[in-house]
């Protein structure tokens, strides 16, 4: 399964083109609601600093660039993405909210950033580096086009501590979530895949592990609604 679910990153954004249109009802239907507490919990983690210029990797849809983008202390954000038809609804959605002079979204690839080096102040990810075939390769590239001091957010889905909460989470991930997502997108397999890849994905100390070879310091790893998911901070050194 391991093998099928690493091959399939390489391409996983022709998964997201096919589900894009149902993406955004489905993902608030599917976390409850709980998806916009984690964005309000991501944007309390920024610098507290003014003008702050923001790169938002796996942008999908648009729903983390544009809820950053009512902090008054974020001057541009510019949201990349592999998925040509999550960036079209995206930019729909930053129009209707009259965002354009302030969010960018944009064709790209989370592993060769089109950005210069040392150039943005806070990057964020969320629930999409796990869909990178090569994770470290895009905490390289995160640290690279960081200016020094930084900062990093990411937010991934990691595994519960508590027994009682993980058979719990197991059993939704694993059979509920996958059926009702398929089902309701028409895709045959994309939410099989995507919750394969979570079980697939380095969490907890051993991402902060890989964060730290990358060079990024201050590391921290805050968990979310009982641990489901972690939202991992971190600064490039001065």
């Amino acid at each position: 399964m391991k093998t099928s679910v690493e091959a399939r990153k390489k391409e996983s954004y022709k998964i997201f083109d096919q589900i894009a249109p149902t993406y955004d009802s489905l993902n608030h239907i599917l976390s409850m609601g709980i998806d916009i507490r984690w964005r309000k919990k991501l944007a309390r983690e920024l610098p507290n600093k003014k003008n702050l210029i923001v790169l938002d990797l796996a942008t999908g849809t648009g729903d983390v660039a544009l809820h950053l983008a009512k902090e008054p202390k974020i001057k541009k954000i510019t949201g990349l993405d592999l998925s040509k038809k999550m960036i079209e609804i995206g930019k729909e959605k930053v129009l209707k909210k009259n965002y354009e002079n302030k969010v960018s979204l944009q064709i790209g690839d989370g592993m060769d950033l089109p950005i210069e080096d040392n150039s943005v102040d806070v990057v964020t990810l969320s629930f999409g580096i796990r869909n990178f075939s090569d994770p470290f390769k895009g905490l390289q590239e995160i640290y690279r086009v960081l200016k020094p001091g930084g900062r990093v957010l990411i937010m991934e889905f990691s595994i519960p501590k508590n027994k009682l909460v993980r058979e719990s989470y197991f059993f939704y991930f694993r059979k509920l979530l996958p059926w009702i997502g398929n089902k309701v997108s028409g895709h045959k397999d994309a939410y099989t895949y995507l919750n394969q890849t979570v079980e697939s994905f380095p969490y907890g100390k051993e991402f902060l592990s890989l964060m730290n070879q990358a060079k990024i310091g201050k590391l921290k790893a805050i968990p979310l609604t009982f641990g489901i998911a972690t939202l991992y901070r971190g600064d490039k050194p001065l």
